[in-house]
């Protein structure tokens, strides 16, 4: 299982494509990609569980460009 962590957010950071970017890439839904942005805002972190690994890290390098400071943690199981 392969994880993204969203730790925190940077000044202009774009909620909006934050929150389609989820919904695009990872195929959440509208209300649970908003959960997670409000989250982030909140000084949350937030995790993210995918299996696919090319998407997690396009997600990755897409959100890096809005404004998130992100990771992956993948779990070798």
């Amino acid at each position: 299982m392969i994880k993204i962590v969203l730790n925190s957010w940077r000044e202009g950071l774009e909620k909006v494509s934050l929150t389609k970017l989820q919904i695009d890439i990872l195929g959440k839904s509208l209300k649970e990609a908003k959960i997670n942005v409000d989250s982030l805002l909140e000084d949350k972190k937030v995790i993210i569980e995918i299996n696919n690994l090319d998407l997690a890290n396009e997600f990755l390098r897409e959100a890096e460009k809005i404004g998130v400071n992100c990771q992956l943690l993948v779990d070798q199981e």
